[in-house]
């Protein structure tokens, strides 16, 4: 099969979230309020995506890159599986979604990033995305890598993130050797 619009990332690559986005690809986190649908801005700050972007290039260990995150309600049909115990969908509509995700920027799928960065920007607070991709989802839905595999690949945004921390710590002047 050839899927010409639609180019998934290798497993294990790094992506620094640029917006947390929903299903429909809007940047808003949705939620019920006493009753009422409250929308939330799902804002990420851009130069702390950047400060990412250059640890990752510093570190050369794995490829990073800069692309929006998907953050649905469930994991099979929300984030258009084919495995889960219901599927009301295709095949073709699947490829075709995703297709439609990747023309709008998005580089991984998962759920928690919206409410995060919703919550974060509520409070003020300077929010940032790292995630590490599992598979390809055009090959699949299921994670067949290794155990050891799977573990390294998570070892990943935690790296990124301390090579960030440590750099911010010099920055600041810390006299500790980092």
């Amino acid at each position: 099969m050839h899927y010409p619009v639609f180019s998934c990332l290798e497993p294990g690559s790094v992506v620094v979230t640029r917006q947390a986005v929903d299903a429909s690809f809007k940047p808003v986190f949705e939620q019920m309020v006493l009753g009422k649908r409250v929308v939330h801005r799902t804002h990420l700050d851009e130069r702390l995506a950047q400060e990412l972007m250059q640890c990752g290039a510093d570190l050369r260990e794995f490829p990073t890159v800069l692309g929006n995150t998907m953050c649905t309600s469930d994991f099979y049909e929300g984030q258009g599986r084919l495995d889960g115990a219901l599927c009301s969908y295709s095949e073709k509509d699947k490829q075709e979604y995703l297709e439609a995700a990747h023309a709008a920027g998005i580089r991984n799928i998962e759920m928690e990033s919206s409410v995060l960065a919703a919550m974060c920007g509520a409070c003020g607070l300077q929010v940032a995305v790292v995630c590490v991709t599992l598979l390809n989802r055009l090959e699949g839905d299921q994670v067949n890598s290794p155990h050891e595999v799977l573990v390294e690949y998570q070892e990943r945004p935690q790296r990124l993130v301390g090579h960030f921390i440590k750099k911010r710590l010099a920055a600041a002047g810390n006299p500790r050797d980092l």
